[in-house]
């Protein structure tokens, strides 16, 4: 009985000690105007700029938190996340709907997702005003769009399988810019532009892409790299091999890094380094939330 006992609390303390940590601050649900969202709280004062985190369709704010592990590094790096949820009402596949024909960029889903960031900001008393958007699949395609809409707001994107800025329009556009047919870098650079009312976004900008990826063509990297090269005034690039991955770093005419991209072999449909538990995850890739926010915070 004795043997037993000693063999079932060695079970059980190498299955805690396997475990992932759950990270300390406090993750809570919350809704503002309609809109659903979840809120994860460092349990340090917070620092930095508010984090906007856009889930995949199909995906849920918890979901996308545990397969990202942004709550992880959120609490060692003191940051607010928020996760604005799409609905099934909005969408049946609750995808965000970035290839909507809006009247005005800031409009529909962007406007309501930067009302929630302002709300959030205040609430926390967060003294940096400005938003650092991650975003995947749909959720990356509307990280473009708010940094095209509200660029002096948004300082950086993480952009994971999306692509460039209204690549396509309506249900049958989308499907298209998806499949990686039809896309001008220098339409969508100009359309950016426009939309900011800047000769220049002022931001920094990381893009992920798996090479196996059957749902967002790999050529979306290439047409969201392009026209982000314009649109931020890139002039040069360095392209080395990172952690099994390809990396390109794209400098302005000073010389700062503005913008990245990391191909990853074998990767799919996916977040790179991500958790298991979580949906569309590639636990073996470069661990793409440190790497981002790495780039986008410039530490």
């Amino acid at each position: 009985m004795v043997l037993i006992r000693c063999l079932l609390i060695a079970l059980v303390s190498a299955t805690l000690a396997a475990a992932p940590a759950r990270a300390a601050g406090t993750f809570a649900s919350g809704r503002h105007e309609g809109r659903s969202y979840a809120l994860f709280t460092p349990s340090t004062p917070p620092a930095g700029p508010l984090v906007v985190a856009l889930h995949g369709c199909w995906q849920t704010p918890e979901d996308f938190a545990l397969g990202t592990r942004l709550n992880d590094v959120a609490e060692r790096r003191g940051l607010v996340v928020v996760y604005p949820a799409q609905s099934r009402r909005d969408n049946a596949y609750r995808c965000w709907n970035w290839f909507a024909d809006e009247a005005s960029p800031a409009a529909g889903e962007v406007g309501e997702i930067l009302a929630l960031a302002r709300r959030v900001q205040t609430e926390r008393g967060l003294r940096d005003p400005h938003l650092v958007v991650l975003g995947f699949s749909a959720g990356g395609f509307m990280a473009v769009n708010l940094a095209c809409a509200a660029p002096r707001v948004v300082t950086g994107i993480g952009v994971m399988a999306g692509g460039a800025y209204r690549c396509g329009v309506g249900s049958t556009g989308a499907i298209q810019c998806m499949r990686g047919l039809g896309a001008e870098p220098g339409v969508s650079a100009a359309a950016c532009l426009r939309a900011a009312g800047l000769t220049t976004l002022p931001l920094r900008a990381s893009l992920w892409q798996g090479n196996a990826d059957a749902v967002v063509s790999p050529l979306n990297l290439s047409a969201l790299e392009a026209m982000l090269a314009r649109a931020l005034g890139a002039s040069s690039a360095t392209t080395e091999p990172a952690e099994g991955a390809v990396h390109a770093v794209h400098r302005d005419a000073r010389g700062h890094p503005r913008l990245e991209t990391w191909l990853v072999p074998g990767m799919g449909h996916a977040w790179s380094g991500g958790d298991a538990r979580g949906t569309h995850t590639y636990p073996p890739g470069p661990p793409a939330t440190e790497r981002m926010l790495d780039f986008l915070l410039g530490r």
